[in-house]
Parts: structure tokens; C-alpha cells; sequence
């Protein structure tokens, strides 16, 4: 029996703006962490890129610049340890 995985298109512009802002923007940042579910809503993202970005996905880290990725992981969670 073989099983296909499936690969569900991402919207990387609507995701770069979601982690552009995150980054950036930090009253927006505080309300993600209070709400992520409501504050992403104000985006045109669909489940599995919601899914992408709350939980650090690997189709996420594929589609996003690398340094963007370790922007978006200090604003979320600062300093990580040997950095």
C-alpha cells in the first residue's frame, strides 16, 4: 500500500506580511501571543498556514528566508541560549 503525502499550497506573501508585522510591530506582536487565532484572522490565511505559523511548521521554515525566520523566533521568543 503507498501513501502519498500531500502538500497544501501556502500563501507565502500573506504569510511574509503576517511575520513581517510580527517582527516589527510589537503591540501587534503582544496581541498575537494573547490571541494568535483572532489576530491572524484579520489575514486571508487558511487553516494549515495558521497551523504554519503558530507552530513553526517545516513548510514554513522551506518557504521563508532563513533570516527571517530567526527574526521572527527572537521577537516570539528572545534571546535563545548559544546565540
Amino acid at each position: 500500500m503507498h501513501h502519498e503525502t500531500e502538500v497544501t499550497a501556502i500563501a507565502t506573501p500573506q504569510i511574509e506580511a503576517v511575520i513581517d508585522r510580527l517582527v516589527t510591530d510589537k503591540a501587534f506582536r503582544v496581541k498575537y501571543c494573547q490571541d494568535p487565532d483572532s489576530t491572524l484572522g484579520a489575514y486571508h490565511l487558511t487553516t494549515d498556514e495558521i497551523r504554519c505559523i503558530k507552530t513553526g511548521d517545516d513548510h514554513l521554515r522551506v518557504l521563508i528566508d532563513g533570516n527571517k525566520w530567526e527574526e521572527l523566533i527572537q521577537a516570539l521568543c528572545g534571546s535563545l541560549p548559544g546565540s
